[in-house]
């Protein structure tokens, strides 16, 4: 793993085959061969993993010795000598190639693998033609995994790869070693089915045929994919992705250890996500709506209809009775021409797009900017790390990743706050299941508590920060007492909680925000913000506030003004328009532009058929023949990822170019051409080069000009209990991200829309797991599938969305927890 050891750590000097090599104290031989440019066979090892030496193909020799040593876990040492060919080391890695073959079959025509197999290649390199071992080999059945990943354990040659990344990454530990010597093998403990998120980690490592792509089976040899580099169209990280393209369809997707920011590291969406791209289902021509019945026309003709209709209703009603609500999957430049159509070519600040974004505008009130404070690499070198309602496997899994390298390489203090146990509650020094919508008390007794034990640092916080004494004055009654009321939290559990945040040198907080959790965003980021101002965890390494936005591009989005407030680069509006929650209320507008968005099974809103039907003009411009568009009168077919250029703005405000790699699906367009057309027929002034406008629209700037943390003191306000019945919460799903999801067929095998409820309030409920029941609450009632848990306490339903149904509609406008029902389904 990259930057895993402290830059001032003392440097080593050794010779490897008469080459003198400078690295740091701590290096690995064959890391240190690798630095120098040589090559040392190896089938065990990763960048990405610990040295472990399973393979024995990495032996090397040092001078003078007669030994052979593996060179993945022998630390350099100053003044060493290696030797790593010899005629005793090539004879020993022919052997150890002679003892693997002895049990493997030979099947390298009909393997997936072939091309690409490491093994194939040392046999070649090594001349293995012959084999003197033999073995009775005993044909074990393929196993089929999931809808992904495929095992066939006849080609395993035991090199612990899958088993080590998916515990020392993933940190998830669902396979491992079982029996020893010549039985051993690798599966689940006592051969259950596997239980994980199916991130195909597994896959990406196999050096061999034993572990395959289950989408990708027999669909092209590797040698024959074109390797294309983008962007991950899911989550915010950013993630890199490799497409494999053959006959312009993208045939699978793996990750490259030297590109991007995730070191290959893929989640299940950023591996097999991708079937949307050739879904047949996908929008090819302009549709208006004519009678009630959509008909396909020309795009000079669906565009001059909706200029005029607009114009109309212009001219009629005035320009702010018009509305635009984006995408925060767009790019950075076609966000700017949309923003730019609805104010300059429109003349209304009737913006907005779909995302929770109160949490960056509250970093913005306290902190100057609204973006996370730090970068993603640096929250494995953390000392502490308080997980604050962000369930990583599910909202971002490559984040998890360098949580779990803190904890495990790092030896974080690991506290985890949210409504019920989660993966990451395992590893853990405190779990903290508190209340529904108490975080920011929680949070404001933690703060309580620094003070009274004097662990704040008062150096920092009286240079670089204001506002200390309202803030004291505002956490006085959050007292360990009060906290255990409102959170359910005992006092000692709070005292130690504050002690292993403040105590260490670095700290940090993480938050995840979307339209899939309930809660006040914005309050949360400024409780969150105001404790690391306390304790001088802003401005350094491995320290913060990170707000993990839910999209690719949902930074981008509110960099470029897609917001009612503000204009690109958060320069104030006069007059602020409407957001996405007015917009959507009936009888407010009259005609409304709806850009990659589903807002009749994404937003919380009750109303949302109603208010869209009462729409005078409605236009949608997506990928797909969705729900909403199904509304629209006019249905503007638009591109994928893969298929424009661009950029998208990351969490940690990284901006990464998208190329586009493949032709747009029948007459589609990409947004960007779409708003430049209409730009140009709505009058607005347009330059050539749309990046080169943005720069000069948006500038370097810090919101404070003393440059000093604000301290904002915040409320814990709207407290529900469950009464008679249950609190429910959100819980996004790893594996349905907005439409994407709905359009990949692999995704949605696995899982369904459920409530999860605990095992006590199953029994008193009587409802088994499994059960069909009704969710109900005073917005809305859904049939679910029960999921019963051991992981939620009793009095909360955990609802997970999924994204064919729209979950949020029980939460209501407010999209805080609420009280509801579950009730059995007869």
């Amino acid at each position: 793993m990259k930057d895993l050891i402290d830059n001032e750590e003392e440097m080593v000097t050794l010779t490897i085959d008469k080459k003198q090599i400078t690295v740091k104290k701590g290096t690995m031989i064959l890391e240190a061969a690798e630095k120098a440019g040589m090559k040392i066979p190896a089938l065990c090892a990763d960048k990405r993993l610990i040295g472990f030496g399973a393979c024995r193909m990495c032996v090397v020799q040092l001078k003078g010795k007669k030994a052979l040593i593996p060179a993945c876990f022998n630390p350099v040492r100053e003044g060493m000598d290696v030797i790593t060919n010899s005629p005793e080391i090539i004879e020993a890695r022919r052997a150890q190639l002679q003892l693997i073959l002895a049990e493997h079959p030979l099947d390298c025509p009909v393997c997936d693998k072939a091309g690409e197999c490491q093994l194939q290649d040392l046999v070649y390199e090594y001349g293995v033609v012959d084999n003197p071992y033999r073995m009775k080999r005993v044909q074990k059945a393929v196993e089929r995994l999931s809808p992904f990943i495929e095992r066939d354990m006849n080609r395993c040659v035991l090199c612990g790869k899958c088993v080590r990344i998916c515990n020392e990454v993933q940190g998830v530990g669902e396979i491992s070693f079982l029996n020893r010597g010549i039985k051993s093998y690798i599966g689940t403990d006592f051969d259950r089915p596997m239980n994980c998120e199916f991130c195909g980690q597994c896959i990406s490592v196999c050096p061999v045929g034993a572990l395959n792509s289950k989408p990708f089976k027999y669909k092209a040899r590797v040698w024959d994919l074109e390797n294309k580099t983008t962007i991950c169209p899911y989550c915010s990280n950013g993630c890199s992705l490799v497409l494999g393209i053959k006959d312009n369809k993208i045939q699978r997707i793996t990750g490259d250890y030297d590109i991007g920011i995730n070191e290959g590291n893929l989640c299940s969406k950023g591996r097999f996500g991708y079937e949307f791209v050739t879904n047949p289902k996908r929008l090819k021509k302009p549709l208006v709506k004519r009678n009630g019945l959509f008909e396909e026309v020309g795009w000079d003709e669906a565009l001059g209809l909706v200029v005029s209709r607009f114009n109309e209703i212009k001219a009629a009603s005035g320009a702010d009775s018009i509305c635009g609500l984006g995408s925060a999957r767009l790019t950075n430049e076609e966000l700017y021409l949309f923003q730019k159509l609805i104010r300059q070519g429109i003349g209304t600040n009737n913006i907005d797009h779909g995302g929770r974004y109160q949490g960056l505008l509250g970093l913005r009130e306290s902190l100057g900017e609204a973006c996370s404070t730090n970068s993603l690499h640096e929250i494995r070198r953390a000392n502490a790390i308080l997980l604050l309602r962000a369930d990583l496997n599910e909202t971002h899994p490559n984040v998890r990743i360098e949580v779990n390298l803190a904890v495990n390489r790092n030896r974080a203090k690991l506290i985890v706050v949210d409504n019920k146990r989660i993966l990451l509650s395992r590893q853990a020094q405190a779990n903290l299941i508190i209340k529904p919508g108490t975080e920011v008390a929680l949070i404001n007794g933690i703060i309580n508590q620094i003070i009274m034990l004097e662990l704040a640092d008062t150096t920092f916080v009286n240079e670089k920060t204001e506002g200390l004494a309202e803030l004291k004055t505002s956490i006085e009654k959050y007292t360990p007492e009060y906290v255990e009321k409102v959170c359910g939290i005992k006092p000692l559990d709070l005292e130690s909680v504050a002690k292993a945040y403040a105590e260490v040198e670095n700290a940090c907080i993480i938050v995840a925000t979307g339209m899939g959790l309930v809660g006040n965003d914005h309050d949360i980021a400024c409780a969150a913000s105001n404790l690391a101002l306390l304790t001088g965890n802003i401005g350094k390494e491995s320290c913060g506030v990170y707000i993990l936005p839910e999209k690719n591009n949902s930074q981008g989005a509110l960099d470029m003004g897609i917001v009612p407030g503000f204009l690109p680069g958060y320069v104030p509006v006069d007059k602020p328009g409407k957001g996405v929650m007015n917009m959507l209320e009936p009888d407010k507008l009259k005609a409304m532009y709806i850009v990659g968005e589903n807002p009749l099974l994404t937003y919380s809103l009750t109303n949302v058929r109603k208010s869209l039907y009462a729409m005078e003009f409605l236009v949608v411009q997506d990928m797909f023949m969705t729900p909403t568009a199904e509304m629209a009168d006019v249905v503007l077919p638009a591109c994928s990822f893969v298929e424009k250029d661009g950029t998208y703005t990351n969490l940690e405000r990284r901006i990464q170019r998208l190329k586009k790699i493949l032709p747009c699906v029948g007459e589609s367009r990409s947004d960007i051409e779409i708003f430049i057309d209409l730009c140009k027929r709505l009058g607005c002034e347009m330059t050539e080069d749309v990046q080169q406008e943005i720069k000069a629209s948006i500038h370097p700037h810090f919101s404070f000009e003393d440059w000093k943390g604000k301290f904002i003191p915040v409320e814990c306000v709207g407290i529900m209990s469950a009464d008679d019945g249950l609190l429910l919460v959100s819980a996004p799903s790893h594996l349905y991200s907005g439409s994407f999801g709905a359009w990949s067929p692999t995704l949605l095998e696995i899982g369904e829309a459920c409530c999860e409820i605990s095992i006590g309030e199953a029994s008193r409920l009587g409802i088994k797991d499994g059960d069909r029941v009704m969710v109900s609450s005073k917005n809305a009632r859904i049939e679910l599938k029960a999921r019963v848990s051991p992981d939620v306490p009793d009095g909360v339903g955990v609802v997970h969305l999924y994204p064919t149904m729209n979950i949020m509609c029980l939460f209501g406008k407010e999209m805080l927890p609420i009280n509801g029902n579950v009730e059995l389904l007869s």
